[in-house]
């Protein structure tokens, strides 16, 4: 520094002489300005067209088969020679009507169908049980849903020839629930994402009362009638037999029932319903809804005569009986009152279609098929540092990116590499173990549960993550999530990222959910690059990322969103073979959904990543206080930047080993 000696001595001339001592005239050091530990990414992102086969629409009819049919809608015939075969039934067929109008308008439905490529269909037909369901339930083409086709169309057209007896509706909901909620688990195991974007609507279409009605207990002071329906019903007139002494070998015994205990009761038939619209929130379902039609013929039964007077049962009105000439007019309040109940526990709407001017004009058309699609909105945006995890102040550096800070995440503490995030191989990264040590995990040791190619139980075994959420399929299997989705419930956070902290990836992260209780939720903590079991409030003051997002919609029905986020801290990595020093990973979370159902849908994720270097106190890549902006190419789906080789490849900015800008192939 001699060179610059006689600048600082002319500069200071004008001192006091007195005043010129070495301290004055030492050389100074020079100190550069600190190199600025904060980054910014920003960029486009756009979500996909929406696919209208995406958001099925499944449809289960469940049809009235039973023999009064013939005379609410005729015409028709039993499945054998019997009631609906009298010359007097006959006789009611108005002019020139040869197909029954339900008949008439479930052929109008399916045909509406046709055109819609979304829907598929299931028909449940019940008298005493469950007959000639469609599509077939055995056989090897058994399933439970199907497009509608002319196989449909010849089962509609059959079904008023081959009526039964009673009209169970137990048995009717008890088989509809059944088909729904295993179609439910079959989806679950194989297109879990299809789910949130499926409705189930059913109809379930009579033409009057629930027969035969049975009471356990014939010991009751009152029982139920038609103005007091919400009361538990005596056995049905004429059905005491029946209920209590029933042969179950009889070809018309009810499947499944006991004689002497309780059928087709209020509490028996709202349960099944109830348990249906629970399986909307027990799977994540889109909507289930259910609808209701009551076709209710009294001017039939009147033109019909005496043969049909009791055609809709008798009725006690407590404590005597109903006079025959109000049975009609009891049975339809009975059976309003009932599926007027069925439509409000199922969302649904109540229909009803009187006589034979009404039953002229059914429609079944303008009940709600519609899908739930919309266009794709964003549903969540957040930025992953994987080369750093919070601490108590500021950022520290994690090497491999495994949860475990590299203060810790070395050969003295826990033995493990600081370098590599599952550190012996079994699938269980290290971050993942230490926290578990209590369930008999360990970092050094490969884990039964997990990977080990030379075990005789998973002979040859590899270490994969499929769909990208940050854990292998071996930590999902174990944790029970799934392993073709990156957010197994829904919540808007990545599975990998909530079993970093030792939060449970299946249960939804709610809007107020904050575990440690510093005030923040843990939703915003996963955002801001927090840790959500820490109380680290002011760490989230001084480091917590911010967002900015701009949506814009396009002209194709996509929405494009420019987005930026900020103070994200950069620390210095410590060399590794083949590197240099001091290269920060981030990757950055964009996760889409419909609008229709975007707090529960589980979303279809894209992710990207980004290199910079750091290492004071001259070097810093990039210079500028931004990387070059992600445009909506650099997303790619999350299964395909899910390990070391992908970052490589794909990020955006300077690579560790390739030192220059990685680029998309």
């Amino acid at each position: 520094m001699t060179q610059h000696r006689p600048f600082i001595v002319s500069g200071l001339l004008g001192l006091s002489l007195a005043a010129c001592t070495d301290a004055f005239i030492e050389p100074k050091s020079y100190q550069a300005p600190p190199l600025d530990d904060r980054l910014a990414l920003t960029g486009r992102v756009c979500t996909a067209r929406p696919d209208p086969n995406g958001f099925p629409v499944k449809v289960v009819l469940v049809v009235d088969q039973s023999g009064s049919m013939c005379v609410s809608d005729p015409p028709g015939s039993q499945e054998s020679s019997g009631f609906c075969e009298q010359g007097e039934v006959r006789r009611i067929v108005p002019p020139g009507v040869t197909q029954p109008a339900r008949v008439r308008a479930l052929n109008r439905l399916i045909q509406q169908f046709q055109n819609q490529p979304n829907v598929q269909v299931a028909m449940v037909p019940f008298e005493t049980n469950v007959k000639g369901v469609w599509p077939p339930s055995s056989g090897m083409m058994a399933q439970r849903f199907s497009r509608p086709n002319a196989s449909l169309n010849m089962r509609v057209n059959a079904l008023q020839a081959e009526l039964g007896k009673g009209t169970d509706y137990q048995g009717a909901l008890a088989y509809t629930y059944s088909l729904i909620a295993s179609d439910i688990v079959s989806t679950e195991q194989t297109n879990p994402e299809l789910l949130p974007r499926t409705r189930y609507v059913v109809v379930f279409l009579t033409d009057g009362v629930p027969f035969p009605k049975c009471s356990a207990n014939d010991q009751l002071t009152q029982y139920a009638d038609d103005l007091n329906p919400q009361l538990t019903w005596a056995d049905s007139v004429g059905a005491g037999d029946f209920c209590n002494q029933i042969d179950p070998m009889d070809p018309d015994a009810i499947t499944g029932f006991v004689a002497g205990t309780d059928r087709n009761q209020n509490y028996q038939l709202f349960s099944y319903v109830d348990q249906l619209m629970e399986l909307k929130d027990q799977y994540n379902i889109g909507d289930i809804r259910m609808h209701t039609v009551l076709l209710f013929n009294e001017e039939a039964v009147r033109a019909c005569g005496p043969i049909c007077q009791d055609l809709y049962g008798r009725y006690e009105r407590w404590p005597g009986p109903v006079p025959v000439a109000d049975g009609p007019a009891a049975a339809k309040r009975i059976a309003a009152w009932t599926l007027q109940q069925f439509a409000q526990r199922g969302n649904g709407v109540y229909q009803e279609f009187n006589d034979f001017l009404g039953l002229g004009q059914i429609s079944l058309g303008a009940l709600d098929y519609s899908s739930l699609q919309s266009r794709n909105v964003a549903k969540s945006l957040l930025v992953q540092a994987m080369s750093s995890e919070p601490g108590e102040e500021r950022r520290v550096v994690d090497s491999d990116g495994d949860g475990l800070p590299d203060e810790k995440d070395n050969d003295f503490t826990f033995k493990t590499n600081r370098f590599i995030a599952d550190s012996d191989g079994d699938g269980f990264d290290d971050a993942f173990e230490v926290r578990r040590k209590d369930d008999g995990f360990r970092t050094d040791t490969k884990d039964g549960r997990g990977c080990d190619p030379a075990s005789p139980l998973t002979p040859g075994c590899t270490v994969r993550d499929t769909d990208g959420d940050g854990l292998s399929s071996w930590t999902e299997d174990y944790l029970k999530t799934r392993a073709t989705l990156v957010d197994s419930d829904g919540d808007g956070i990545p599975d990998g990222l909530e079993a970093k902290y030792g939060l449970d990836p299946l249960r939804r992260q709610g809007a107020g959910l904050d575990t440690d209780g510093d005030g923040v939720p843990d939703v915003e903590e996963f955002k801001l690059g927090s840790n959500p079991v820490l109380r680290d409030k002011p760490f989230i003051d001084a480091q917590g990322y911010q967002y900015e997002l701009k949506p814009e919609l396009q002209s194709d029905g996509r929405v494009c969103y420019d987005f930026t986020v900020s103070n994200l801290s950069l620390v210095t990595p410590p060399t590794r073979a083949g590197q240099r020093q001091g290269f920060n990973l981030f990757k950055v979370w964009f996760g889409q959904a419909p609008e229709s159902g975007v707090a529960t849908d589980y979303g279809v994720w894209r992710a990207a990543c980004a290199w910079a270097q750091y290492d004071p106190p001259s070097v810093r890549v990039p210079k500028a206080p931004e990387l070059t902006p992600f445009v909506d190419s650099n997303f790619v789906a999350a299964s395909q930047l899910a390990g070391p080789a992908d970052y490589e490849a794909r990020c955006i900015g300077t690579s560790p080993s390739r030192g220059q800008t990685a680029t998309l192939p």
